[in-house]
C-alpha cells in the first residue's frame, strides 16, 4: 500500500506499508528494539483502529488491511483510495 500524504508544511510523503507476514511465537520473542524510539508492540483488530490511531492512520492501515485480503496494491491520498493495483 503507497499513501500520498502532501502536507504544506512537512512537505510531500509518499508512505508505504508492507504485509510481514504472520509471525510465529519464536519469531515474536526474537523482537527487540534497537533505541528507545519504540518500546512495545500489539496486535489489534481492525475495528479497533479507530480508537487507537489518529484518523489518517487508521485510514492507512485499514486499506492495507484491505488490500492485503485482495490480494492487490491500493494507492490511497491521505488515506483515502484513489485505485487499486487492477485499475491503475
Amino acid at each position: 500500500m503507497a499513501d500520498w500524504a502532501p502536507d504544506p508544511e512537512a512537505g510531500e510523503m509518499v508512505l508505504f506499508v508492507f504485509d510481514g507476514g504472520v509471525l510465529d511465537a519464536e519469531t515474536l520473542e526474537r523482537i527487540t528494539f534497537a533505541d528507545d524510539e519504540i518500546t512495545a508492540f500489539g496486535f489489534h483488530p481492525v475495528e479497533d483502529l479507530d480508537d487507537l490511531l489518529i484518523p489518517r492512520l487508521a485510514r492507512r492501515v485499514a486499506a492495507a488491511v484491505a488490500a492485503r485480503e485482495l490480494g492487490e496494491t491500493v494507492y490511497l491520498e491521505h488515506g483515502l483510495p484513489l485505485f487499486s493495483g487492477s485499475e491503475g
